[in-house]
């Protein structure tokens, strides 16, 4: 049997059956039970994909039927818009034809490969549902017949049942029945790859990377090249949709990432392979880094403002009003960006880069030899600077620190994926440091804005006197960080001498 997933109304369990398939009837299940067969619905969708199936690579699904017009779902990522149970997402439009909004949001899997249709399908779907004697929901069954069809004819049929309960003895025993009767656990595979006959979902165009104990450095970049580009693609739609900030920050992380792991692996990779790579990610970071700064400085803002008392928070909201409109005119420039042909030569690179990295012969050595002298680098560049950041330092020399410390961390954490927990818990107390000291950057620049806003002409008074209690609060939040960075800084470097252990 298949392992169970989860639903709003319990655990389901997919099987296949054949199109001649006859179910024992599920009374005697329970005494009490009482079994209600709705009535069959049909319906007919059409499914759009490129040629390759790009779309069901990335776990993307297109469709459109007369019932529910346009119907695009997407994955669950790990923040942000998706999360955490994927998004299901309709547009009003023709049918010949996929809404111009839809193709933007999946341009980033698609990229210039044009979407057609693949499948047009007939679904019989009969609901039978397993009451107790109270009229609760024992189970739910879900028998979908699926008719494919090119032009006129049907080139397939097939058939699926769902089964679910959030009772387990009872999704158990419906299971086994059903699997007795000629039910077999049904394949993980996209509705569209069945379709059209192929034996599984087509493989993902980014492949995951496992690293075993005889894993290679080479492996090692690998694992890390791949799940930050993942990570890109798989924010995209929501960067395009806006509905979450943490969208934009993630598909930010994801180049910062990229960009670190080339500096910490360039032993590893060909120089000039890698330099084009940096290029294209400096590029689009910068695209993510305006929007990002300025949503973070917008609700860092606005928190402050809501925290003031009653009295003085309608003028404070006033003073941070105009970041509204920053935010607004950086999503506008960075939408553009995203739009252009260079964005999707950039994925178009990153994915190939992916896929078959320049790798130098070091490459090849076990990763438990090689890794930890490649961390060293990063690591002696953040102790240096928090050796000289040590007193009474301008910010900026903090800000640097930070730096620094995410350089590190990110080295430590592509590491820690081969060598083991101990480099992992050395990664966890980089971040600490890098988090407090981003704190104190936060407080730093959130500041200077309130300065520049106040020095605007024509600002009102209570306005003015506002601006000067955010200001005194940040000043408060940068304070605490600058007091409270060495003794993060203490367990940082006490656990670097045992992190490769």
């Amino acid at each position: 049997m298949t392992a169970p997933t989860e639903t709003e109304q319990g655990r389901g369990l997919r099987l296949e059956v054949p199109i001649t398939f006859s179910p024992q009837p599920l009374d005697d299940l329970d005494d009490s039970a009482v079994v209600i067969a709705e009535p069959a619905q049909r319906l007919r969708t059409t499914h759009w994909d490129t040629a390759e199936l790009r779309l069901a690579r990335w776990g993307v699904a297109l469709e459109h039927s007369a019932d529910a017009g346009w119907v695009l779902r997407l994955p669950a990522t790990s923040e942000g818009m998706a999360a955490p149970d994927g998004a299901e997402l309709q547009f009003d439009g023709a049918p010949e034809r996929p809404p111009e909004s839809v193709l933007h949001l999946v341009r980033a899997y698609s990229r210039r490969a044009p979407i057609e249709m693949v499948a047009r399908l007939v679904t019989m779907t009969a609901d039978t549902v397993l009451l107790d004697a109270h009229g609760a929901v024992l189970a739910r069954l879900v028998d979908d017949t699926v008719a494919v069809y090119s032009g006129p004819r049907i080139t397939q049929r097939f058939r699926e049942i769902d089964v679910i309960s959030a009772n387990e003895p009872m999704l158990d025993a419906i299971a086994s029945r059903y699997q007795q009767a000629g039910a077999q656990p049904a394949r993980p595979r996209a509705l569209v790859a069945r379709a059209l006959g192929l034996v599984g979902t087509p493989p993902p165009e980014i492949g995951s990377v496992t690293l075993g104990g005889a894993a290679t450095a080479g492996d090692v970049v690998k694992r890390a090249l791949s799940l930050s580009v993942i990570r890109l693609l798989r924010h995209d739609p929501g960067v395009r949709l806006g509905l979450d900030a943490e969208d934009v920050h993630q598909a930010r992380v994801a180049t910062r990432r990229l960009r670190s792991d080339l500096r910490t692996f360039r032993p590893l990779l060909d120089e000039a392979w890698a330099e084009g790579l940096r290029d294209d990610l400096r590029w689009l970071g910068s695209e993510l880094g305006r929007v990002r700064d300025s949503e973070v400085l917008r609700d860092r803002l606005r928190s402050a403002a809501t925290s003031l008392p009653e009295a003085d928070r309608r003028s404070a909201l006033a003073v941070v009003a105009p970041l509204v409109g920053q935010v607004r005119a950086a999503r506008r420039h960075l939408l553009a960006a995203m739009d252009t042909e260079r964005y999707i030569d950039v994925i178009d690179h990153l994915v190939a880069a992916v896929r078959a990295p320049a790798l130098t012969v070091m490459a090849s050595t076990p990763a438990r030899e090689v890794l930890p002298g490649l961390v060293r680098k990063p690591w002696r560049s953040l102790k240096a600077g928090a050796i000289a950041a040590r007193g009474d330092v301008p910010d900026e020399q903090l800000h640097d620190l930070r730096i620094r410390a995410k350089r590190c961390r990110y080295a430590a954490e592509a590491a820690a994926a081969a060598t083991g927990k101990n480099a992992a818990k050395f990664a966890r107390e980089v971040a600490a440091l890098q988090e407090v000291l981003g704190e104190l950057h936060d407080a730093v620049v959130a500041e200077a804005w309130l300065r520049e806003r106040s020095a605007a002409p024509r600002i009102h008074e209570t306005a003015l006197f506002a601006a000067g209690e955010l200001v005194a609060l940040q000043r408060d939040a940068a304070e605490q960080s600058r007091t409270g960075w060495p003794s993060i800084w203490k367990r940082v470097e006490g656990g670097w001498n045992g992190a490769w252990r």
